[in-house]
C-alpha cells in the first residue's frame, strides 16, 4: 500500500523541490500568479468593472480593486450563484465549499477548475511532505473525521458542500481507497449514527493515518469508542452493525454487504479492553503513525489530549492553515503549526493587525513581512476572491530568505475587552497550557468568559479527572499569572483595580460534551465546528458546580 500511495521517489521529491523553489523565488512566484489571474479574468463583469486590462502590475492591481470584507463581496457571487458565471471568473464554478463561517451566516465560496488544479496540488504537497517524515504514514488504513462533500445544488445546478468533505476527491485515488469506510457513510445525517458506523468499520481493522480538522473531534470519537465498546465488539463479532442507530436503509444494506463475522478481532478488543478497564486506540490502531490535526490557533490546546489515547509513538501533523476560501499553507515538520505559504493558490498580501481597518494602513507582500509579528490576511484566489480580507490573523514565526513562516492565531476580532486590555485567543491559550501543565491537570475543555458587570474574566473548566479544591486554587493563581506575562495591559488594568480579580467556575462532567451537543441545532458540521474559548458569554453557565475566587474561599453552588 505504502508504496503505490507515495508514487515514486523521484515524484515526491521534485515535488517539494519545486515547492521550495518556490519559497526561495516568493516575490517572483506571487506577481506571476497575479498576472495569471488579472490576465484570465478581465473580461469578467469584475475585471471589466475594475479595469483588469489596464493593470500592469501590483500596484496598478491595488489602486483598481480596493480591500474588501465578505459582505462587500458577497454581492458578486450571490450572481454567480444564481447563474451569472462570468461575474468573477471566465470559467464558471464547478462546485462551492458552504459553510456556516464564524458567525454561523452561510457562505457560499466558488470552486473553479483552477482552483481543483491547486488544491490537488497542494494536497500531494503536504502527503509527499509527510511522507518523508513519517514513512510508514500509510501502511495501514486512514481513518478520516469530514463532512458531506456535497449537500445539494444551486438552482444553476453547481453541487456545494463541506471542504472536508470535497478535499476527499481531491486525494489520490490511491488514498481515497484506503479510507476505513467507504465515502456514503459521510452521508448519515444523525451524527451519533454515523460516527459509530466509522467506528464499526475502523475498529476492525489497523488504522495508521487519523486525520481531521479539530482535533476534540478525534477525542469524542475515542471516547465514544470506549463508550460503546460492547455494543462494537459485538457487532465485529457478529459482522453486524447495530439497529440502536439511525443509519439510512441504503447506506446500511451497503454496509452490512462489506462485513462479515470476526470473532478473533472480536476477541482482542474484549481482552484488551479487560485487561486497561478502557478501550483506546493504542489497542485497537497500535501501529497509528500520524494524526493530522489543527495544532495552532485555540485548536492547539484539544491535541495534547489524544496521547492519553493513542500514546507516545505516533506524530502530531498539522494539517495547514485552512478554511473554506483555500489552502494556505503547508507544515514542512511534525509536531509544529508553523508552515509555508501555499504561494502557488493565492495572491497574498497582509496588513498589520494593529493597523488593520484604520485609513492608510500599511499593506505587505508575502516577502516584506517581519518575524514575530502579527498580520490580518487578504487573498486573491483563482476562485474569483479578490483583495478579500478573510478575517484571519497570523503571526510570522521565521523568514527563511524571503519567504515567511507563518502560525494560524485566531478569527480577526476574536478579542474580549473590558477596560482596554485587549485579551485575545493566543493569550488565554499560552496561559492555561502554562498554568495547567505544572499542576498535572487535563482539561477537557477551558472558556474564558469577560464579565462585563463585574469588570472580571471567570475561567470555566471541565478537567479529565476529579481535581481537589487547592489544586484548583493553584490553577486559577497560576492562569492569572501567566494571563499578567501574556498582555501587559491586563496586568496594568488588574494593578490599578480596573479590573476586578478573576475567578474559576468548575463545571459538571459532560459540560464539554453539550456544547458539542449544541452544534447540530446551530448548523455546525462535525469537522468544522471550533469550541470557543474566548467569549463574552458563558455557555451552559448552568452546569457550573464550584466557584472559586482568585483571593477567598470556594463557594459550592
Amino acid at each position: 500500500m505504502s508504496d503505490r500511495v507515495r508514487a515514486s521517489d523521484d515524484v515526491q521529491r521534485s515535488t517539494i523541490e519545486h515547492f521550495m523553489s518556490q519559497q526561495a523565488a516568493t516575490a517572483e512566484t506571487q506577481r506571476a500568479l497575479l498576472e495569471t489571474l488579472v490576465s484570465r479574468n478581465r473580461d469578467t463583469a469584475f475585471g471589466k468593472e475594475h479595469g483588469f486590462a489596464a493593470i500592469r502590475g501590483i500596484e496598478d492591481y491595488r489602486r483598481q480593486v480596493p480591500i474588501r470584507q465578505w459582505t462587500e463581496i458577497s454581492p458578486y457571487i450571490d450572481k454567480v450563484v444564481k447563474g451569472e458565471h462570468d461575474t468573477l471568473t471566465q470559467e464558471p464554478p464547478v462546485l462551492y465549499h458552504w459553510t456556516t463561517g464564524t458567525t454561523g451566516t452561510p457562505k457560499m465560496i466558488p470552486f473553479t477548475r483552477a482552483c481543483d488544479a491547486a488544491t490537488k496540488q497542494t494536497l500531494r504537497i503536504w502527503l509527499y511532505a509527510a511522507l518523508r517524515d513519517n514513512p510508514r504514514m500509510l501502511d495501514g488504513r486512514v481513518f478520516a473525521l469530514v463532512n458531506p462533500g456535497i449537500d445539494a445544488y444551486t438552482d444553476a445546478r453547481v453541487p456545494y458542500g463541506s471542504v472536508s468533505g470535497n478535499l476527499y476527491f481531491r486525494l489520490p485515488k490511491s488514498v481515497r481507497q484506503h479510507y476505513s469506510n467507504t465515502y456514503d457513510v459521510y452521508h448519515i445525517e444523525d451524527l451519533q449514527a454515523r460516527f459509530y458506523t466509522m467506528l464499526r468499520f475502523a475498529l476492525e481493522q489497523n488504522c495508521s493515518f487519523a486525520v481531521t480538522g479539530n482535533p476534540a473531534g478525534l477525542s469524542s470519537i475515542f471516547e465514544m469508542a470506549d463508550r460503546l465498546g460492547e455494543l462494537l465488539i459485538k457487532d465485529i463479532h457478529d459482522g453486524t452493525l447495530s439497529n440502536r442507530f439511525d443509519v439510512p436503509a441504503h447506506i446500511r444494506a451497503a454496509a452490512v454487504n462489506d462485513l462479515a463475522p470476526d470473532p478473533a478481532r472480536a476477541r482482542a478488543l474484549m481482552q484488551a479492553r479487560q485487561a486497561n478497564g478502557t478501550l483506546r486506540p493504542i489497542d485497537y490502531w497500535p501501529e497509528l503513525e500520524v494524526a493530522g490535526v489543527w495544532l495552532g490557533g485555540s485548536m492547539g490546546h484539544f491535541a495534547p489530549s489524544l496521547r492519553e489515547w493513542c500514546g507516545e509513538k505516533f506524530q502530531f501533523r498539522d494539517i495547514g492553515y485552512m478554511a473554506s476560501e483555500g489552502i494556505f499553507s503547508i507544515p514542512l515538520a511534525n509536531g509544529t503549526p508553523d508552515s509555508a505559504l501555499a504561494l502557488h493558490f493565492a495572491f497574498f498580501e497582509f496588513v498589520p493587525e494593529a493597523d488593520f481597518g484604520h485609513d492608510g494602513a500599511p499593506v505587505l507582500l508575502a516577502h516584506e513581512l517581519e518575524e514575530g509579528q502579527n498580520y490580518q490576511v487578504v487573498v486573491t484566489t483563482s476562485g474569483g476572491l479578490y483583495r478579500y480580507a478573510i478575517n484571519d490573523v497570523i503571526r510570522v514565526t521565521e523568514m527563511v530568505d524571503a519567504a515567511p513562516r507563518i502560525r494560524f492565531l485566531y478569527k480577526g476580532n476574536n478579542i474580549q475587552n473590558i477596560q482596554g486590555e485587549m485579551v485575545s485567543i493566543d493569550h488565554v491559550t499560552v496561559a492555561i497550557a502554562a498554568s495547567a501543565a505544572p499542576l498535572g491537570i487535563t482539561l477537557r475543555h477551558f472558556q474564558v468568559v469577560a464579565d462585563q458587570a463585574d469588570r472580571r474574566y471567570t475561567l470555566h473548566v471541565e478537567p479529565t479527572q476529579a481535581v481537589p479544591v487547592p489544586a484548583l486554587h493553584a490553577l486559577l493563581a497560576g492562569f492569572e499569572a501567566e494571563l499578567r506575562k501574556q498582555n501587559v495591559n491586563y496586568g496594568y488594568f488588574r494593578d490599578h483595580e480596573y479590573l476586578g480579580t478573576p475567578r474559576l467556575r468548575l463545571m459538571r462532567g459532560g459540560w464539554f460534551a453539550q456544547i458539542n451537543a449544541d452544534q447540530g441545532g446551530q448548523g455546525y458540521r462535525a469537522a468544522q465546528f471550533k469550541p470557543s474559548v474566548l467569549a463574552g458569554e458563558a455557555q451552559h453557565p448552568e452546569m457550573a458546580e464550584m466557584e472559586i475566587f482568585f483571593e477567598g474561599r470556594p463557594l459550592e453552588k
